[in-house]
């Protein structure tokens, strides 16, 4: 699957806007729940999930948390997934 110019595994994206779907996470947790590289997700999917509106990523330089959040796009793509079984 192609997303904006870098290639992202359709499993992947799934796995990230499903695991957004059940709760949204800090970083470091996100990428542990999701099973997602750290590297896979850094240099082929985050920007592109941001270009495409499905996510945001909100960071706290005084606590140094970073969050990801879904969208109301994200989520409605999540939920559509959802409901047709999709599962990560």
């Amino acid at each position: 699957m192609v997303i904006g110019k870098r290639k992202a595994s359709f499993s992947h994206v799934v796995k990230a806007l499903l695991t957004l779907l059940k709760a949204e996470k800090e970083m470091r947790e996100f990428l542990k729940v999701s099973g997602i590289p750290s590297s896979t997700f850094y240099t082929t999917m985050r920007d592109a999930l941001i270009e495409l509106g499905l996510i945001t990523i909100e960071s706290n330089p005084r606590e140094r948390v970073v969050s990801i959040k879904l969208t109301d796009r994200g989520r409605k793509l999540a939920q559509c997934l959802e409901e047709l079984g999709i599962e990560s």
